[in-house]
């Protein structure tokens, strides 16, 4: 049995996301950072049943909207859910495939792996 979503890191991951997306080199509102992480949680959360029914952490949502903060909120994403809500879906995908791998998609796997392993040299010894 998977662990349970701990809905505090989900929080803290998507204020991470809002204060990414808020800063525009002047101190971040954090009432209105707080209130856009709320609703982005709310979004995130969506995916946890699908997770745990799959027999999988649903931790991941946690660890895809902290990867979605470091590389992809950035200000003139806005308040606009739909890449966020399109991105961590992606990103759920790729952890969790929901349809059939198929072999005419073999090299975009190999590329995402390459690209995996090239991240990895940033902090593995």
């Amino acid at each position: 049995m998977p662990p349970p979503l701990d809905h505090e890191r989900l929080r803290i991951a998507c204020l991470e996301v809002a204060r990414c997306i808020a800063w525009r080199g002047n101190p971040v509102d954090e009432v209105l950072a707080r209130s856009f992480a709320e609703i982005l949680a709310k979004e995130a959360v969506f995916h946890e049943e699908f997770l745990v029914g799959q027999g999988r952490d649903p931790n991941i949502i946690t660890w895809a909207v902290s990867y979605l903060a470091h590389a992809h909120a950035f200000p003139p994403s806005g308040t606009d859910l739909a890449w966020f809500r399109e991105g961590l879906a992606v990103l759920i995908e790729l952890c969790c495939p929901n349809s059939a791998g198929r072999k005419e998609d073999e090299r975009l796997y190999l590329e995402i792996e390459a690209g995996i392993a090239s991240a990895r040299e940033d902090y593995a010894a």
